[in-house]
């Protein structure tokens, strides 16, 4: 489906949302996950956002650093999303292959 997952073909936070998936494989290796579990671990980053999100609320002195950890959570649960999103692809293209 999408033969270049390492080029980034956009800018800003885009870009930043591949450096974070570029981070997460470095640090993860190989996933190899079942789709319970893909789906299980997004939860987890959506728990980690609404975290981020109430501390924020709970912090008006500091709005910088809440805001900051907020944007931090996004980019990992987007990144986590891009991961499942490969992983989905990968199923595809081995149905393909066996064909």
């Amino acid at each position: 489906m999408y033969p270049d997952y390492d080029t980034p073909r956009l800018t800003g936070p885009y870009l930043e949302l591949h450096a974070e998936r570029e981070e997460q494989k470095g640090r993860l290796g190989a996933e190899h996950h079942t789709l319970d579990e893909w789906a299980l671990a997004l939860c987890e980053h959506a728990g980690a956002v609404a975290t981020a999100v109430l501390a924020a609320g709970q912090d008006p002195d500091n709005p910088a650093a809440c805001r900051a950890s907020l944007r931090q959570e996004l980019l990992a649960t987007g990144a986590g999303l891009i991961a499942f999103l490969e992983h989905v692809d990968s199923l595809e293209e081995s149905v393909v292959d066996a064909t």
